[in-house]
């Protein structure tokens, strides 16, 4: 019976999850949900007391989802830069597909008026840069990058990751990138990221420019008062 009752409440997430992607917070009702999940209103409303407390368990699970996704290529060694590459690659790739973006759309405009900017931010990016500024203080730690706050740092190369893309995008005003243009957007946040953080020589910098990457083993810079 335990398995039954929670199959039968994932089927219900996913269906809403559908439904909230497809129309938006306020325009989903709880009765396409339990159409599309195959059951009763009575039976939703058994599992969820009302829609905002099922659209919080689809955003919290959504959030979760798509951040361990998104900081899954985050690994210390001697190849700082290519490892920010890498990552920032990746991360864009996530955060920028179609599913996530209307999430955050919604939990823009809901957040305000009730918690779901705050379970949101604690289910997924928190977590993620939270994950980020561990990383980036182990490379401090080793000589790679200079000494700072690790959560700003992070939160320094989230928001040059995602210049390029996310005022447009939140707001529907542009199409997809294409792979070369998610490269470019990448390369370009990692160089100035370095220039902040780095112990990168000129030669690395420029090594970077042109796609490939070079060991950050540079003197490192007097620590800088935030």
């Amino acid at each position: 019976m335990r398995v039954k009752s929670e199959s039968r409440r994932q089927a219900i997430v996913a269906a809403a999850a559908e439904v909230f992607l497809e129309r938006g917070y306020e325009i989903a009702s709880m009765t396409e949900i339990a159409e599309r999940s195959g059951g009763s209103k009575a039976t939703l409303y058994s599992y969820f007391p009302s829609k905002e407390a099922l659209f919080l368990v689809v955003m919290k699970q959504q959030a979760e989802e798509y951040m361990v996704e998104a900081f899954g290529r985050l690994s210390p060694g001697a190849d700082l830069a290519g490892t920010l590459q890498k990552f920032g690659e990746h991360y864009l790739n996530v955060i920028l597909l179609p599913d996530l973006l209307i999430m955050r759309s919604i939990v823009m405009g809901e957040g305000p008026r009730s918690g779901m900017g705050r379970v949101f931010f604690d289910s997924g990016p928190a977590q993620g840069w939270g994950q980020l500024a561990r990383f980036l203080e182990g490379e401090m730690a080793a000589g790679r990058l200079r000494p700072a706050r690790p959560w700003r740092a992070a939160l320094h190369l989230i928001n040059l990751l995602e210049a390029d893309y996310l005022e447009s995008f939140m707001t529907g005003f542009a199409e997809a990138p294409s792979a070369q243009q998610i490269v470019a957007s990448a390369q370009e946040a990692v160089q100035v990221y370095l220039h902040g953080y780095g112990r990168s020589s000129s030669r690395d910098l420029g090594m970077l420019e042109n796609g490939s990457s070079g060991r950050v083993d540079a003197e490192v810079p007097e620590p800088v008062n935030q």
